[in-house]
C-alpha cells in the first residue's frame, strides 16, 4: 500500500526525535561480522555478497542530524578486496535498504569533503551500463576509521605507469614549490595528499580569487587550492568556499584521464578532467586562474597528458 505523504512527514519526524534524545549513541561502529548489522540494513543482496567475497572491514553508522535538520537514516559500509557497497536503511519501516555496490578497479575518481562536524563521501566509478555513484553523508568525528579503508580502496586501483622524464630536475623544483606552500596546505599534502608509497611528481597552488559583488561586497569565485600529482593520481586539496575550516579533497587515478579541456569564464578558468573507463565518462570540474592554469597546462603536457583550449564562455 503506498505510504501518503503526511505518513512520510511524520515518521521523519519520530526518526529525528530520536536521534536529538539524550545519550543517543552518535558514532560508527566496526562490527566483526555481518550478522551485526541491524534488521533495516539487512537484505538479499548483502546476503549474497557475503557469499561470493569475503569482508574485510564493516563500518556501521547510526543515524544522524546533518545541515540543520535534514535526516540521514542508518548506514554502513562493506570493504572487501576488491570494492566497496554502501548500505542506505529506507525511513519506512520493512523496506530493504539501498544497496550500491562499486569496483575499486572501475573507480573513476572518489572526492571527500570534511567540514568541521559534517562530511560526504563521493565515489564514481564505472557500472553496469552507465556511472555509478555513491554519495554518504557522515559525521567526521568518525573519519579516523572511515580513513585507512577508503585508502586502501584507492591503492587498489593503482596500475604501473612509465616513470616521467628528468626525474631528477622535476623532484627538486618540486620540492621547492611544497616548501613555499601555505603551512596549512603543506600539512594537507602530507596528511591527505600523498599516499603510502606515492610521491609527488608536480605541485601547484592558487590562493582564492573575489570578485565584486554589489559593489560594496566580494564573492569567492574560486578556493584555495592545491593540485598534486603522484606516480599514480591526480589529488586536489581545497578549500571550501564558504567554510575555511576544513577540506575537500578529490582523488583521480591517473590511467582513468583522457585528456584535460580548459576553458576561460571572466576572471577564472573552468577545467574539465575528461575521465573513462570503457565505454563510460564523466567529467571532474576545477576551477583555477589564468594564470594558474598556464602553469598546470605546461606541468601536465610535460608528463604526456592530453590538453585543449576550447573558446572563453561568455557569461
Amino acid at each position: 500500500m503506498a505510504t501518503s505523504t503526511d505518513d512520510r512527514e511524520k515518521r521523519l519526524a519520530e526518526l529525528k526525535k530520536e536521534v536529538t534524545q539524550r545519550g543517543f549513541d552518535r558514532h560508527a561502529s566496526v562490527l566483526k561480522n555481518i550478522s551485526e548489522l541491524h534488521a533495516e540494513l539487512q537484505s538479499p543482496a548483502v546476503t549474497a555478497l557475503v557469499e561470493r567475497e569475503t569482508i574485510e572491514t564493516i563500518l556501521a553508522f547510526p543515524p544522524q542530524i546533518q545541515r540543520g535538520w535534514n535526516y540521514v537514516p542508518k548506514q554502513a559500509l562493506l570493504f572487501t578486496e576488491t570494492g566497496v557497497t554502501h548500505l542506505l536503511a529506507s525511513t519506512l519501516p520493512g523496506q530493504e535498504p539501498q544497496v550500491t555496490c562499486l569496483k575499486a578497479s572501475d573507480l573513476m575518481y572518489m572526492k571527500v569533503t570534511l567540514l568541521l562536524l559534517y562530511g560526504f563521501l563521493e565515489i564514481v566509478a564505472q557500472g553496469p551500463g552507465s556511472p555509478t555513484r555513491l554519495g554518504m553523508e557522515f559525521s567526521t568525528v568518525d573519519w579516523y576509521c572511515l580513513s585507512p579503508p577508503l585508502r586502501r580502496l584507492l591503492q587498489a586501483t593503482r596500475v604501473v605507469l612509465a616513470p616521467p622524464e628528468n626525474e631528477e630536475v622535476r623532484s627538486s623544483t618540486t620540492q621547492q614549490t611544497f616548501e613555499k606552500l601555505p603551512l596549512k596546505f603543506s600539512n594537507g599534502v602530507k596528511i591527505h595528499g600523498l599516499l603510502p608509497g606515492e610521491e609527488m611528481e608536480e605541485v601547484i597552488f592558487q590562493a582564492g580569487a573575489w570578485k565584486r559583488w554589489l559593489y560594496f561586497l566580494r564573492r569567492p569565485i574560486s578556493a584555495d587550492t592545491v593540485v598534486l600529482l603522484t606516480g599514480h593520481y591526480l589529488v586536489v586539496i581545497q578549500e571550501e568556499l564558504d567554510v575555511k575550516q576544513g577540506w575537500v579533497l578529490s582523488y583521480i587515478p591517473r590511467n582513468n584521464i583522457v585528456g584535460i579541456q580548459n576553458q576561460p569564464c571572466g576572471l577564472a578558468n573552468q577545467l574539465s578532467v575528461q575521465l573513462k573507463k570503457d565505454n563510460q565518462s564523466v567529467d571532474y570540474k576545477l576551477v583555477l586562474k589564468g594564470e594558474t592554469a598556464e602553469v598546470w597546462h605546461r606541468q601536465w603536457v610535460q608528463h604526456g597528458g592530453r590538453w585543449e583550449d576550447i573558446p572563453e564562455h561568455q557569461a
